[in-house]
């Protein structure tokens, strides 16, 4: 999914950059879907006359808009999780 396996380059990320990335990954794999989607119906325009609209298949750009929004569900992001180890965080001091 993500094609890097540097782990020292995702390290030296910081958290925006991270998550930026993440975003352009979702968002190529939104692409992808879209032509298949497309190929799917130059497909069915070839084998039948019945119209056949992109967002019958796949609405890529409902999509596109849930991820810059950060409110997806099929994402693999468990943002849930993130906020809330984030606020224990707050309150944990190491031992020195």
């Amino acid at each position: 999914m993500l094609e890097i396996y540097d782990t020292e380059v995702i390290y030296s990320w910081t958290p925006r950059e991270f998550k930026n990335f993440i975003k352009g990954v979702q968002l190529r794999k939104i692409d992808l879907y879209e032509l298949s989607a497309i190929s799917a119906i130059f497909n069915a325009k070839v084998k039948s006359k019945k119209s056949v609209k992109l967002k019958d298949i796949y609405d890529a750009e409902k999509a596109r808009k849930e991820i810059i929004k950060g409110v997806t569900k099929e994402s693999g992001l468990h943002l849930d999780r993130y906020l809330k180890a984030k606020e224990a965080m707050k309150n944990y001091k190491p031992n020195n």
